[in-house]
């Protein structure tokens, strides 16, 4: 995790680590700097671009979208207001730790919006719970361990077992001692209250939710903190999930 500075820190005579990633096509009908904007914040939500890492150059960027530079300048400058990357003249982009007061603040901005919009929700979620579970490698592992008592159960009815999944991941938060994440996450959830009920009227979801839980409640005790990742980031990524298909973003 990087300083509060949120700041890349790089050796100059080294070349930068240039990421190497994989675009969706992209959509017609979304206006293109934001359906850009969208896309790389996917990146950075699930793991694919993790702070340090440099983005292609503009020219291979502008290639595999098929923009112009002025357009891919406004994607990117969305998310370095977002505090989602560091642009450095001369070197290029990098992406940093997600600043979560500049979350807030976007959050507030589009709260109208977000709602029913499961796939940035997931992506805004992504983005929050891998920093809140990165803090816990500073807690003590019997206090991880508190968090086996948030398992599903495959006989309970579908609104105690969201509401017990709700309690687990809001005491990881809690655990990591980041209050506005916690407070974060808490919003991000409620705006998805309408889907969670109905997620767990699937026993194979119950299931599989029980298996995640398991498996990151076993790895943060192990203090396996890359497995808790990548579990934690699979779980969360909407085109994973059996729950309802993500409302797609809209057109700006």
């Amino acid at each position: 995790m990087l300083s509060n500075s949120n700041r890349v820190e790089s050796n100059p005579m080294l070349p930068p680590k240039q990421a190497n990633i994989a675009i969706s096509p992209l959509a017609p009908r979304h206006r293109r700097s934001t359906f850009i904007a969208t896309e790389l914040r996917r990146l950075i939500s699930t793991g694919q671009l993790n702070p340090g890492d440099q983005l292609p150059t503009e020219a291979m960027l502008c290639q595999q979208f098929g923009v112009s530079r002025t357009t891919l300048r406004e994607a990117i400058q969305m998310l370095r207001t977002s505090g989602l990357l560091e642009v450095t003249p001369g070197r290029g982009s990098f992406v940093r730790t997600p600043d979560l007061s500049q979350l807030m603040a976007d959050l507030a901005m589009a709260a109208p919006g977000l709602r029913g919009n499961l796939t940035d929700l997931a992506h805004m979620r992504c983005l929050i719970q891998r920093d809140l579970l990165a803090r816990l490698a500073k807690v003590p592992a019997q206090q991880r361990g508190e968090l086996h008592r948030f398992t599903l159960n495959r006989h309970a009815n579908a609104a105690d077992n969201a509401q017990t999944e709700t309690a687990w991941h809001l005491h990881m938060a809690r655990l990591s001692g980041c209050m506005l994440g916690h407070l974060l996450l808490q919003t991000l959830i409620a705006f998805e209250s309408n889907n969670r009920a109905t997620r767990f009227e699937n026993p194979d979801e119950i299931m599989r939710t029980i298996q995640v839980q398991m498996r990151i409640n076993a790895a943060l005790v192990d203090g396996d903190f890359a497995l808790a990742d990548r579990v934690l980031t699979n779980y969360l990524n909407p085109a994973h999930s059996n729950g309802a298909t993500p409302t797609q973003t809209q057109a700006a």
